[in-house]
C-alpha cells in the first residue's frame, strides 16, 4: 500500500496510540474532587459578604432618599406659602374681592369678583343668565323627568 504525501503521522489527543489511559483520567479526577470542598466554602463567604454589601448599600439609599423626601416636602410648604401670601398681597394691592358659593336651584358652584370698597360685582362665574337656563332645566327636569344628570 502506498502512503500519500500528504498525510501526517501525528496523533490524535491522548497517548501516542491515540487513546487515554484510565489511570490518568482518575488522578485528575480526584485532584478536582478535594479542590471542590475548598471552592464551595470560598465562594459561599464571597456571596455572604456581597449579600451584607449590598443591604448596607441598600440601606445607605434608602435613608438617603427619606432625607431627600423630607427635604423637598420642607421646600414645597415654604413654597406654598410664599404664594399664598403673594396671591393675597396682589388681591388686596388691587382692591378686589372673591366670594364663593354654591347656587341650590342649579347645583352649580358660583364664583364672584368684586370691589372691594363697593360691593359691585366684577364677574361672576357662570354668569347670572346661565345660572337662570340652569335652574329652568332643574325645575323642568322635576315636572317632566325628561333630562338626567350624570355624575
Amino acid at each position: 500500500m502506498e502512503i500519500s504525501s500528504y498525510t501526517s503521522n501525528i496523533q490524535p489527543y491522548g497517548s501516542q496510540g491515540g487513546t487515554k489511559l484510565a489511570s490518568e483520567s482518575d488522578s485528575t479526577n480526584s485532584t478536582r474532587s478535594i479542590s471542590a470542598p475548598r471552592d464551595t466554602e470560598r465562594s459561599e463567604k464571597l456571596s455572604e459578604k456581597i449579600s451584607e454589601q449590598v443591604k448596607e448599600r441598600q440601606a445607605e439609599s434608602i435613608e438617603a432618599a427619606q432625607k431627600l423626601a423630607k427635604e423637598r416636602e420642607r421646600i414645597n410648604e415654604e413654597q406654598r406659602t410664599k404664594i399664598t401670601e403673594q396671591m393675597q398681597d396682589f388681591v388686596s394691592s388691587i382692591n378686589k374681592g372673591l366670594s364663593f358659593r354654591f347656587d341650590k336651584e342649579s347645583g352649580r358652584d358660583v364664583v364672584t369678583i368684586y370691589e372691594a370698597d363697593t360691593g359691585d360685582v366684577i364677574r361672576q362665574i357662570p354668569e347670572e343668565e346661565m345660572l337662570e337656563v340652569l335652574r329652568r332645566l332643574a325645575r323642568m327636569n322635576d315636572q317632566s323627568g325628561l333630562l338626567m344628570t350624570q355624575v
